[in-house]
């Protein structure tokens, strides 16, 4: 859990960013990385097909909603 909560918060900081400024191209790479990292986190163990992706997203969503103290604690340590 605590790989997990690094990358979110790379990935909640990579929002944070792309909402005060535009990001450079590397950046944009970079946080693409993180973002798929935290679907890949949530994708369940099975062959890697082109809903995997989409599974993973969705978890994640469900995940956010289920722990919104967590998600503020590590958007207000960002912002």
């Amino acid at each position: 859990m605590a790989e997990f909560l690094s990358i979110l918060t790379l990935y909640y900081a990579c929002d944070a960013a792309a909402r005060d400024r535009a990001l450079s191209h590397a950046e944009v790479m970079r946080c693409m990385a993180h973002y798929e990292s935290v679907k890949a986190y949530f994708e369940a163990p099975r062959a890697r097909d082109h809903t995997a992706a989409q599974s993973g997203y969705l978890a994640f969503k469900t995940w956010e909603a289920d722990h919104p103290d967590i998600v503020a604690g590590l958007r207000t340590v960002i912002d």
